[in-house]
């Protein structure tokens, strides 16, 4: 009788638990425009400029890229920038990606897998938390955690099963958002023993959705320090609803 009260008690507490992280999703998505306009949006555009930093703080790398991407009915992206006099495209339609220097399909393995990693990390980034929704992904309430600067934040825990996606069953993320539903940040572990630690800054309304545009990286640890800065990416010339030829999606020849 003991065991079946435990049992019943345990499966009460995950409701509980489950409920409480479906009401910060709902919070976060609402914040940020909602998820109708969110569902009928069909493309977006942007420039984004990364910075990376050495640990004494002075910059060492800018990139400067277009993002192109396709939110629905089926994601699909497309990332171009010019580096060292060459011309740099990532593709990826939903299920494959390549990369391309100068028109010319860079096809080693290490060039396939960035050019997948790649794509769909920047679209899972800048489409929170709307990616919240998407099957597989499972939801916990982590409790609250005071910042540096004594802001009260909620962490919301979300993580992949083993197969679902590129890195189901890899990466512990945790986001951060104030009593608002605004994203504040994400505590990353991305690789056992590694944590990054991200700052979603200077947040904007565009074409009625309220987002973050900038997000800058520290190295962290597993209780939240927050390290040495490493890199800072800004996001410019958003556009939603524009028109994307297929033929930026379309796999090169």
């Amino acid at each position: 009788m003991r065991k079946v009260l435990l049992l019943l008690f345990l499966a009460a507490t995950l409701a509980m638990a489950d409920e409480s992280a479906e009401k910060l999703v709902r919070l976060a998505i609402d914040h940020a425009g909602g998820w109708d306009k969110w569902a009928a949006t069909r493309t977006v555009r942007f420039r984004r400029t990364t910075v990376r930093y050495a640990p004494d703080g002075a910059a060492t790398a800018t990139r400067v890229q277009l993002h192109q991407y396709v939110l629905h009915p089926s994601p699909r992206m497309r990332i171009e920038w010019e580096e060292n006099g060459s011309k740099i495209v990532m593709i990826n339609d939903g299920h494959q990606a390549w990369k391309l220097v100068d028109g010319k399909r860079a096809s080693s393995e290490e060039d396939i897998k960035t050019a997948r990693n790649t794509t769909f990390g920047a679209n899972y980034v800048f489409t929170m938390p709307f990616k919240l929704r998407e099957p597989g992904t499972q939801l916990a309430d982590a409790g609250t955690q005071t910042l540096a600067d004594g802001t009260t934040v909620q962490k919301l825990r979300v993580t992949y099963p083993a197969g679902v996606g590129d890195a189901g069953g890899m990466h512990d993320w945790y986001f951060l958002l104030d009593k608002n539903g605004r994203l504040t940040g994400t505590h990353l572990l991305y690789e056992p023993g590694k944590w990054d630690w991200t700052e979603y800054l200077d947040e904007k309304t565009v074409d009625g959705f309220t987002l973050p545009t900038r997000r800058v990286g520290y190295d962290g640890d597993e209780k939240g320090k927050v390290g040495t800065k490493h890199s800072q990416a800004t996001y410019e010339n958003i556009e939603f609803n524009v028109d994307l030829s297929d033929d930026l999606f379309a796999p090169p020849r």
